[in-house]
């Protein structure tokens, strides 16, 4: 029988039905398994405790909406399992596949550094924040994230961050300006976090894009041509339906549905992604003719991040160039990732002080004491704050802005003698650490700066600082967050004092973003702002 008459029978009817049928029904049979048989009776992950209030088909998802905390269940499920014999907690997730939550140094240890490459970015994470942070760094897996991170760590060197103190002092006095219009125009009344993601966003505009950004300049417009800034709120800060939708999209895409929401998401995301082409393609042709000129190589070096991968990257050789596509994406989560993060993180700050007036008048007597001896501080006066210090880690212990940091085994894996089936989803927030009460003893939800000079036991370990993540992908920029979060806050602690417009509200009470992938309050924190009385 040759193929074609093969073929043609084959496609009969009264072959190709049963063919299907039989498909089908193997294919429902597996799914069965998956779902019913082997998550209780197969998996090796069925010995560790955890949750099992879960939907068969949409794990926690509910529970976690439900909750109205990002980093909840997590955190009492943690608390519920404090000394889980390997540090896993098993919960079942969409379609009852497995997952674990990480909950002790030793298995973070494993994941995170000695085993990191056996583990990548889960697809659902991805559907998550792709979009908006980037195809970049953040998803870049084994040989080609280590040549990427050694390739752009010159950028965060110590000495391109001391060379970056002015620019981060430049912002910090706009901003101060800026209050200083609102207290005479608004009474003061300001929302923090609009104004936190401006300076920040602009900051990052020069240092990723060597381009003045102005959004502390501009008001929102609403215009079918949003600011960057406008566009960062519409991502990052949806409304409830926008929230719900992002949940969502991480179990199965649902951006292409004709909600409104989606509209909005859209639109801010082709506007962010067309203004950052135009800019790109631009800084291709001024170095396109640098080059053709001369230039020394060494000029583009002490650019800004853009310049330096258009000259290192696009203008490389085969298969190391960059198209403008990927350079984009590239830029998309160094923005995202450096200016959002770190305006949550003085949001918190900011919020911390009004909740506690004897811990901010502690921060101000000491600023106060450098700016006598030293008006214009310089880098490592500023560092050398040591409550400045404390406080800064301790805000970012307590109210970490990024909520989860997600992998997926990419291969059988054992850990804390657990294997881990390829697939699994492994689940790591850094709240689970920072408020873990077997690390940093039972005060571990209040804050109290003065503990870091004194760290006893697993709160001494550096890993119990989950902040950043660690291993070889901790944040690339967290020197740089650091300062940048210090150098703001001498500046608006020495000038004005803030008031919460309620003044016994409490970080608990402060309703938050949920689902969403920053530690944010919903519909933003209105303060008062008022200049300090010379004393």
């Amino acid at each position: 029988m040759d193929v074609t008459s093969y073929l043609e029978r084959l496609l009969r009817k009264d072959v190709l039905l049963p063919l299907l049928g039989l498909y089908l029904a193997q294919l429902v049979v597996y799914r069965a398994y998956k779902i019913f048989i082997y998550p209780y009776f197969v998996s090796p992950l069925k010995q560790l405790p955890g949750p099992k209030n879960h939907h068969f088909l949409i794990g926690h998802i509910l529970n976690q909406i439900r909750s109205g905390h990002p980093n909840e269940p997590y955190l009492s499920w943690m608390r519920r399992w404090p000394r889980t014999p390997h540090g896993l907690i098993r919960y079942l997730d969409v379609g009852n596949s497995d997952a674990v939550l990480v909950t002790s140094l030793a298995a973070h240890k494993e994941i995170l550094h000695d085993k990191c490459y056996s583990f990548q970015k889960p697809p659902f994470f991805k559907r998550l924040i792709a979009d908006m942070i980037g195809f970049g760094l953040v998803f870049t897996e084994g040989e080609e994230h280590k040549k990427q991170r050694r390739l752009l760590a010159g950028l965060f060197s110590p000495g391109n961050l001391r060379a970056l103190v002015p620019l981060f002092r430049d912002k910090a006095a706009h901003l101060s300006n800026l209050l200083d219009q609102i207290i005479e125009t608004e009474g003061g009344v300001v929302d923090l976090v609009s104004l936190y993601s401006k300076v920040m966003l602009d900051i990052m505009g020069v240092f990723a894009l060597g381009v003045e950004l102005g959004n502390l300049e501009s008001a929102n417009s609403n215009t079918e041509n949003p600011s960057f800034d406008e566009c960062y709120h519409e991502l990052f800060e949806p409304d409830s339906w926008g929230q719900i939708l992002m949940g969502l999209n991480a179990v199965v895409p649902v951006r292409w549905l004709p909600f409104e929401a989606n509209r909005r998401f859209k639109h801010a995301l082709s506007t962010l992604r067309n203004q950052l082409m135009a800019i790109i393609r631009d800084r291709i042709r001024t170095v396109g003719e640098w080059k053709a000129a001369g230039t020394d190589s060494d000029t583009y070096k002490g650019k800004d991040l853009l310049t330096f991968m258009v000259a290192e990257k696009y203008y490389a050789d085969g298969d190391d160039r960059w198209t403008p596509e990927y350079i984009m994406e590239q830029i998309l989560t160094f923005i995202a990732a450096g200016h959002e993060t770190t305006a949550s993180g003085l949001l918190w700050g900011t919020q911390i002080m009004i909740e506690h007036p004897g811990e901010a008048k502690r921060l101000r007597d000491e600023i106060d004491e450098l700016l006598r001896r030293e008006p214009v501080p310089d880098q490592r006066s500023i560092e050398h704050l040591p409550y400045l210090h404390n406080f800064t880690r301790e805000t970012l212990r307590l109210q970490a802005p990024g909520v989860n940091v997600a992998r997926e085994a990419a291969e059988d894996v054992v850990v804390q003698g657990i294997v881990l089936p390829k697939g699994t989803t492994i689940l790591i927030q850094p709240a689970i650490v920072n408020r873990n009460p077997t690390i940093w003893g039972p005060d571990c939800d209040e804050f109290r700066p003065d503990r870091w000079d004194s760290l006893e036991g697993q709160a001494a370990d550096p890993w119990a600082f989950a902040t950043f993540a660690l291993g070889p992908r901790v944040c690339i920029g967290k020197a740089m967050t650091m300062l940048e979060f210090k150098i703001i806050l001498v500046e608006l602690v020495s000038k004005f004092d803030i008031e919460g417009l309620v003044p016994d509200a409490k970080v608990c009470t402060i309703k938050h973003l949920n689902p969403s992938v920053l530690l944010r309050p919903e519909g933003g924190l209105r303060v008062r702002v008022k200049r300090r009385r010379a004393e």
